[in-house]
């Protein structure tokens, strides 16, 4: 077993070594309590003639997303952790697990899913037993879960799926996506369509509403308040100071240190990027952006004094 020179455990930080686990080749924490931990979220098929096969095997950072028990999950931060991949198979694991399983998995414009999850869900349709119907932008199950792929390019793409309740919905790069004319952000009102009554749904931990994103879009201040600093405006939406609950809105940073899938060269592409986007893509720091003063705001340990870090420095 080779270790990867940088990819580590997130719960030991173990580096990563490359594995069998049936017929899949993965990257895997050494230590045992880690690796079995992986393996229990592993998406395992048995096949009519061919036996079990595992067809993928979660690292350990997207195990803490499979984990999570809360309905909204912010997961990401920095570019490259294996976000996008993770959210995908997550869905093919609960659309497998739960039939009738309903989710939406959206990106900002229609060219952007092409290109990402429509392209992979083609190559991995055969993999997980699913049908693509290119017609309806929609990966179809035996037993009656789907995958709708949308985007978020217009208000009328935006209202069409406000009319629809979604067992999970899933939004890759969510801070992307633009503001309302009032400044609020579509993320919030699409959250609310994340429900479901269905028993196997609510015994398999409830609807989730997912943003899988790095920082820097138009949104970036809705999910900074909403997930992260769990302060969001209630003057912009005051009934909401009576049933917020930070417990409901859960943060996942992750890093390309996460990702033992990465191109090595990746961090090298990312070195050429303005010292603000460097600190937004790498880091995944929600609080630079282009143009302003400061680079960093923050608080000391015990909350005083108020500590200024510039970028510029």
């Amino acid at each position: 077993m080779s270790a990867h020179p940088t990819a580590r455990c997130c719960w030991c930080q173990s580096p990563l070594v490359y594995s069998q686990v049936v017929d899949c080749y993965c990257w895997l924490c050494p230590t045992e309590a880690c690796w079995r931990r992986q393996v229990r979220y592993a998406l395992d098929l048995t096949i009519k003639g061919k036996g079990r096969t595992i067809r993928f095997v979660p690292v350990p950072k997207q195990v803490v997303f499979h984990e999570s028990t809360a309905k909204n999950i912010l997961w990401g931060g920095a570019a490259g952790p294996g976000k996008s991949t993770g959210a995908r198979w997550w869905l093919y694991d609960r659309c497998l697990k739960v039939a009738g399983f309903e989710a939406l998995l959206l990106r900002e414009t229609m060219p952007q899913l092409r290109q990402t999850h429509i392209r992979r869900m083609e190559k991995e349709q055969g993999l997980v037993g699913a049908e693509w119907y290119k017609t309806e932008n929609t990966l179809r199950f035996p037993n009656g879960s789907l995958i709708q792929c949308g985007h978020m390019e217009d208000a009328d793409a935006v209202q069409n799926y406000l009319s629809t309740e979604y067992d999970a919905i899933v939004c890759d790069e969510g801070s992307r996506y633009p503001l309302n004319e009032d400044g609020s952000s579509p993320l919030i009102e699409l959250s609310t369509r994340a429900r479901s009554n269905k028993p196997a749904v609510l015994a398999a931990g409830g609807a989730k509403f997912i943003v899988a994103s790095n920082p820097g879009g138009p949104s970036s201040g809705v999910l900074l308040d909403f997930f992260i600093d769990q302060e969001p405006d209630f003057e912009m939406a005051p009934a909401l100071r009576a049933y917020y609950d930070p417990k409901d809105w859960q943060y996942i940073p992750a890093t390309l240190d996460d990702n033992p899938y990465i191109d090595p060269e990746y961090l090298k592409t990312l070195a050429a990027l303005p010292k603000w986007r460097y600190e937004q893509l790498r880091f995944g720091n929600w609080r630079v952006f282009s143009g302003q003063f400061f680079g960093e705001w923050q608080e000391t340990q015990d909350g005083q004094p108020w500590h200024v870090r510039s970028l510029a420095a």
